[in-house]
This record gives structure tokens, sequence and C-alpha cells, in this order.
């Protein structure tokens, strides 16, 4: 994601006026309540997905602050940046987010840590609900 947010910002607010229209226009007449209630289901998390990379975009655009180490204590220097998947109850949003390595070093990104995010990349909420 680019530093602006407003382009995605704007693309939010037309799917949400979209949406509205979905339930309030003239259409929706001929619509049955199941085919409106499961078409807003599948949009809506469509829509929380949209929201969620415009979280982690966000996020990610900062750089992190020096000095990064690894678990060892190895002082990690900012590389580059990584996609990294989260999947949620949106479905899954990949996202980039600046990467600290070191020769002989895996790296890791801070903003995983900073955000709680999961090694193996299901989010909380999914994983509460499967138990």
């Amino acid at each position: 994601m680019t530093a602006n947010p407003e382009p995605m910002v704007q693309q939010l607010e037309h799917e949400f006026h979209n949406l509205l229209t979905d339930v309030t226009g003239p259409d929706a007449q001929a619509h049955t309540a199941y085919t409106v209630e499961l078409t807003l289901c599948r949009r809506l998390l469509a829509f929380g997905a949209m929201l969620l990379r415009l979280f982690f975009g966000t996020r990610a655009a900062i750089r992190p602050a020096e000095p990064v180490t690894g678990p060892d204590g190895t002082r990690l220097t900012s590389h580059d940046q990584r996609a990294t998947p989260d999947d949620s109850v949106c479905g899954q949003v990949r996202f980039w987010r600046h990467a600290c390595t070191a020769p002989g070093h895996e790296g890791r990104c801070p903003l995983d840590a900073e955000l709680s995010l999961p090694a193996h990349g299901y989010a909380d909420l999914l994983r509460e609900r499967a138990v």
C-alpha cells in the first residue's frame, strides 16, 4: 500500500454506499430475504477484508524503529518488505510489511509482533471459533 490511503478509503466509501443502495434501492423490492441476506453476508465479508487491508497497510507503511534485534540479540537491519497472509474471518488478507535481516539469520518483521499476528497466519478469532 502506498503512503496515501485515500484511494482505498474512497473505494470503501463507494462500496458502503453500494451496500446501502442494495437494501434500500428500487431493485431491493424484487429480492427475497434469503437473497439479500446471502448477498450482504458475502459483500460484508469482502468489505471487512478491504478494511483489514487498509488497517494492515497503514500500519505497515511505518518503518520499524531502529535497532531491531533478533532473538539472540543480533542487530538486524531493514532489508525489504515481505508479503504475509492473515487468515481472518473475512478471508485471507495479504499485506506487505518491513523485514529486518542479518547474515546468517532468518530475519523478522517487527510489525508481526506489534499486531500479535500468529506464526501460522490464523487470526485469534478464527482459532476461537474452531474450539
